[in-house]
């Protein structure tokens, strides 16, 4: 009677363990399912028009943080396909989650004369309706096109400043062929801490020179 007690007992025992492990797993599996619905629709050439590597902006941060970008540019100027991958960060914060310190705040699209142009992940907001992530990759994709122009609604309400909105991607076409867009990824504290600028392949380059850039 003892030995099946003892069985039993190391039975449920063994059952609470793998479901609290279930449970630590099932948050990150939600996560990626969540933002990875429609990923076989996002496609991208081999060679891109555009790419960046981020450098560190700051030098208290994570000494192995970075990031690598690739941007396609369609003939007509009119949708820029972006994949971005961040390395050793944690996008959702269930990638580490006994380090909060490598959290993603936000990430986002700037120029230099204009601020932000793509609001792509967490804050104020995430403007492309087609931007898929991959957080146990560390991978954010998307479209950015003028349908991403923050809306009248959320611009006037006073949650968002205008440093802080979206812009028409025609309307910067200019900045992206001569040099000025980067890529700049905040930590959760706020304070941006990776920054790459895009540099101009020669696809890009004939793609500029197509649309008079």
């Amino acid at each position: 009677m003892q030995t099946k007690t003892n069985v039993l007992v190391f039975s449920l025992a063994a059952i609470l363990s793998l479901s609290v492990v279930a449970m630590g797993e099932l948050p990150q599996a939600i996560a990626d399912k969540e933002h990875d619905d429609g990923e076989k629709k996002l496609k991208f050439k081999k060679k891109a028009d555009f790419t960046a590597d981020c450098a560190q902006v700051n030098t208290g941060v994570g000494t192995d943080w970075g990031c690598k970008a690739s941007f396609w540019l369609d003939k007509k100027g009119e949708n820029l396909k972006y994949k971005i991958r961040i390395n050793n960060m944690d996008l959702t914060g269930w990638q580490t989650i006994d380090d909060v310190t490598d959290n993603v705040g936000k990430v986002h699209l700037h120029t230099d004369a204009d601020g932000h142009v793509l609001n792509v992940w967490k804050a104020p907001i995430e403007d492309d309706a087609q931007m898929k992530a991959i957080p146990s990759k560390g991978i954010l994709k998307g479209i950015y096109d003028d349908s991403d122009v923050t809306s009248d609604e959320d611009a006037t309400a006073g949650n968002i400043g205008h440093h802080d909105t979206s812009k028409p991607l025609t309307a910067n076409l200019d900045d992206l062929c001569n040099g000025s867009f980067f890529v700049m990824i905040h930590e959760a504290a706020g304070p941006g801490v990776l920054k790459g600028y895009l540099d101009t392949t020669k696809q890009g380059e004939k793609a500029c020179n197509k649309l008079g850039f």
